[in-house]
């Protein structure tokens, strides 16, 4: 059974909950509010989880490392005593029995515990009344993207992220040659949660505003722990940084640059520093024709991104409908146009006039111009009035020129 802890107002016993605008633990009942000294102070919170001398690079192999699939825990809550299972990397959990918000302790302790976190600045209400304020002036989307009932999946989400320092020097044979440092390259820790692409997205936080990790802060909303720990995450960094190290060749009296073995070049890490954040996001996901869509937000900064949204099915609907208009209305004046023409030849019968008038209707009827029409035509009619948001971009790494000092 794993260990779990519940905040419960001092006063009259209610759950709490993390006011984002005070900055503290609120009652949902009597309103009181307490303060991070006085929650350390009263609720036994642990503030030393690790020791004094804890260094996430040293003990990388020693510090649990996980390299399996979730497997699926069973607590009790301390309330209720109701059952409650969630997957062994979730850090909280909402009681389905009671609704108390619970803290998965086990998960946030020891040597496993995060060092830092960037606590919500935006509040749920600001976020959805910013993804109303874009979607109601959005016409081709489906109607489910405008239902207020959508607002209910807002989920305030704390991912977890490592942040690498260190500096790369590249040798030609022993030789220095070049030299650059990182600093605070970020690294998802848990990518079962949240894509790699919305990660990217989100970025930047401020890791100035980081506060030291105090478990209160994640009451009320979904936490997991990491999931690729500190050794993976940095060998995979430390690719990138190599890749990124310049090698600057010298060159011969002859003023041309020297042929270099690659066993001749050598980069190496040192001054490695690693540290473990947990970061504010907001996720609205919208489920269409078997399909999720993201909208999310950095509850930090207010940066603000969403999938592209699909196409309202009236739009095509339309598209049909008018683009048969604009035929049809071609096809007639054509016709009428055409009968007074060949009305003048009188060498033909009517059933070979009706012939001649249709071929050369189907051949000579502009189609490309008619779907150009069309498009214009439903574009204008299913305009967006809102600037689109900034996409969530696909397929994209950081780059650890943006990381340089």
């Amino acid at each position: 059974m794993s260990e779990v802890k519940e905040y419960k107002c001092p006063s009259c016993g209610a759950p709490m909950y993390y006011d984002i605008k005070q900055k503290t633990l609120s009652c949902r009942f009597c309103q009181n509010t307490y303060d991070q000294d006085y929650i350390i102070s009263h609720f036994d919170e642990e503030t030393k989880g690790k020791l004094p001398d804890f260094d996430w690079v040293k003990r990388s192999k020693s510090v649990w490392e996980p390299y399996v699939s979730d497997k699926i825990e069973e607590f009790e809550c301390p309330s209720c005593g109701g059952k409650i299972i969630t997957r062994s990397s979730t850090a909280t959990a909402k009681c389905p029995f009671c609704s108390h918000d619970l803290i998965i302790s086990s998960d946030l302790s020891g040597d496993i515990r995060p060092d830092r976190i960037i606590p919500f600045r935006i509040t749920k209400k600001e976020f959805a009344e910013k993804y109303t304020h874009y979607i109601s002036g959005v016409r081709n989307v489906p109607n489910v993207f405008k239902d207020k009932a959508v607002l209910d999946n807002i989920t305030g989400c704390y991912i977890p992220v490592w942040c690498y320092s260190c500096t790369c020097d590249s040798t030609i044979d022993s030789e220095f040659c070049a030299s650059i440092n990182v600093k605070d390259y970020p690294i998802l820790a848990n990518d079962k949660n949240m894509g790699w692409e919305v990660f990217h997205s989100m970025w930047p936080f401020n890791l100035s505003e980081a506060e030291d990790f105090n478990e209160s802060y994640l009451t009320g909303f979904y936490a997991s722990r990491y999931t690729i720990g500190a050794e993976n995450a940095m060998r995979d960094a430390d690719y990138y940084i190599k890749t990124e190290c310049p090698v600057k060749v010298k060159k011969a009296d002859d003023n041309k640059p020297v042929d270099v073995d690659d066993t001749e070049i050598k980069k190496i890490i040192h001054n490695r520093e690693l540290t473990y954040y947990l970061v504010p996001v907001w996720l609205l996901n919208i489920k269409y024709v078997n399909r999720n869509y993201t909208i999310a937000m950095n509850g930090q900064t207010g940066k603000m991104c969403a999938d592209d949204l699909p196409e309202n099915s009236m739009y095509y609907r339309w598209y049909k409908i008018i683009y048969l208009i604009i035929q049809l209305a071609e096809l007639v004046l054509g016709f009428l146009y055409f009968r007074r023409f060949l009305s003048e030849i009188g060498a033909f019968s009517d059933r070979i006039k009706m012939i001649i008038m249709l071929a050369v209707l189907i051949l000579f009827v502009p189609i490309i111009f008619n779907l150009t029409i069309t498009s214009v035509i439903c574009r204008y009619i299913f305009r967006r009035k809102r600037k689109k948001l900034d996409p969530i971009e696909k397929k994209q790494l950081f780059y650890v020129r943006d990381f340089l000092e």
